[in-house]
């Protein structure tokens, strides 16, 4: 089985709704975030993958750890996928439109988030987290 390692945040509104992505040709919503690059630490993949599809720009003291999970991959066959995952809260209400691979940016809320198809990373690890009220 193959194994990817990803950056990725939790990015939650004023409100409390969390920030999930869609890529091109995937049924999945997924965190924001991506592939870490050969020698590239969590910062600087996190950062560049949140400019290159959201042309958001991160301070890097704004993101904090909440933890590493591995579950499978939804659109890699026969692949593992590690997760490094950041958490932050935005300081006001963004409109962000879909950038790079992506073909959807939404934000869901605590009361409507099972009308999307999560990736596994999101439904077995960030989502409890957020409905738990610790974020």
């Amino acid at each position: 089985m193959n194994k990817i390692v990803i950056c990725s945040a939790m990015i939650l509104s004023p409100a409390g709704n969390m920030l999930m992505v869609r890529k091109r040709s995937s049924a999945y919503f997924q965190l924001p975030g991506g592939k870490i690059a050969a020698g590239e630490s969590d910062m600087a993949a996190l950062t560049r993958e949140l400019k290159e599809e959201l042309g958001l720009e991160v301070e890097v003291t704004a993101l904090r750890f909440i933890g590493n999970h591995v579950t499978q991959a939804v659109n890699e066959p026969d692949t593992l996928v590690e997760g490094h995952i950041y958490a932050m809260t935005l300081g006001m209400e963004t409109v962000f439109r879909p950038q790079a691979e992506l073909e959807e940016v939404v934000w869901i809320s605590k009361e409507h988030w099972q009308m999307y198809r999560l990736a596994h990373l999101a439904a077995e690890f960030v989502v409890p987290k957020w409905l738990s009220g610790v974020f």
